[in-house]
């Protein structure tokens, strides 16, 4: 019986492979693998949503937001996004890297509109970017509607 031992930088795994008489094979129940994370990697989700845009002037909060620990909106940094989505989940949309900072934002406001889903008829998730007046004109008509965005997920903290 030989055992072979692979190293990969996230997980240790063990392959014990038996040698018959005529020809090595590998059987299912000599087959033992056994995965030890030093260090889980955050995984992303992919979803196609609605991309609207808002900015100072359009609700009586100005650039206050929901979120509690961040006091005002960010350009480049700040979404709307429905409850869902936690405050301080952090999400890239790759439509909008070099033309809205770079692509990467955090959730920190919400919205009547956002939670309803009604930029998008109530079918895909809405997240409504934080930019300057000027360029809330100007994306409206010129970015496509909807994109993938990407979601980080987090992994569960054991405690």
């Amino acid at each position: 019986m030989n055992t072979i031992i692979i190293f990969t930088t996230l997980a240790l795994l063990t392959v014990t492979v038996s040698a018959t008489k005529n020809k090595s094979s590998l059987n299912s129940k000599s087959f033992k693998s056994k995965v030890s994370h030093t260090e889980k990697e955050p995984e992303t989700i992919k979803i196609r949503a609605r991309i609207t845009y808002y900015s100072v002037g359009q609700d009586k909060y100005g650039s206050r937001n929901a979120d509690p620990s961040s006091k005002r909106s960010k350009i480049g940094v700040t979404v709307a996004a429905h409850p869902k989505f936690k405050f301080g989940t952090k999400l890239s949309i790759p439509g909008l890297k070099g033309i809205v900072g770079d692509g990467n934002f955090v959730v920190q406001d919400r919205g009547g509109a956002v939670t309803r889903k009604v930029a998008s008829k109530g079918k895909h998730y809405v997240f409504d970017v934080f930019v300057t007046p000027s360029q809330r004109r100007k994306y409206m008509y010129k970015l496509p509607m909807y994109m993938d965005v990407e979601v980080l997920k987090h992994p569960q903290k054991k405690s």
